[in-house]
């Protein structure tokens, strides 16, 4: 049973989206002052950003209005970009530093989970992000359950990892831990979502009797 869910549960989690090859051509096409690799690289981008967003902020205008602040100082500042080897991982870490600065001034709209906690219900942001990301249907309501009871920081990783394919170097810097601890964090998160899942599959196989 439990290579059965490893194998659904990684299965669930695999993008489907392909990468892209030319992001770094957009930038730099864009940094030239070209409005349309600027417009194709907001909607490359921006569902991504929300959803991760959404992960860890759960007020959707502040995070709406993040986004809209972090393309429109790109554009601003497009004259004196610097070249980027990932734009995705560049786009992921301006924004979550963007995002964190706007919650710190008003800490009502953030509820700080640490490690270890009960996430709160957050059904709706998960299902629409599998959803988004066109994951197989019968998979949505097992994989929302599952990720709505790990801890914020286990989920955030999840997200980076499987949801939006950066490295462990890169998850390390944007989440300010050493590629160690990322992958001890991956693998505590896996080992949860395979506990909750096979708690799910049971009860849905108990359920047919």
């Amino acid at each position: 049973m439990g290579s059965t869910v490893d194998l659904f549960i990684l299965k669930s989690l695999k993008s489907t989206s392909r990468r892209h090859s030319d992001d770094r051509a957009l930038w730099q096409s864009m940094a030239k002052g070209n409005d349309l690799a600027f417009s194709n690289l907001y909607q490359r981008f921006s569902n991504l950003l929300f959803n991760y967003g959404m992960h860890f902020c759960f007020n959707r205008e502040l995070v709406k209005d993040c986004i809209q602040e972090l393309f429109t100082n790109i554009w601003n500042r497009r004259e004196s970009l610097s070249e980027v080897d990932s734009v995705k991982y560049y786009l992921f870490k301006s924004f979550r530093n963007l995002l964190i600065k706007h919650i710190n001034r008003d800490r009502k709209l953030f509820t700080d989970r640490n490690e270890g906690q009960e996430l709160q219900d957050s059904e709706t942001s998960v299902e629409d992000y599998l959803v988004s990301l066109e994951y197989v249907k019968e998979n949505e309501r097992k994989i929302t359950a599952a990720l709505s009871k790990i801890s914020n920081r286990q989920r955030e990783i999840l997200v980076l990892k499987y949801f939006n394919e950066l490295s462990y170097s890169e998850i390390a810097s944007l989440m300010s831990i050493t590629p160690a601890s990322a992958h001890n964090l991956l693998s505590k998160a896996l080992q949860c979502m395979r506990v909750v899942m096979k708690a799910l599959l049971l009860a849905s196989f108990l359920n047919h009797f």
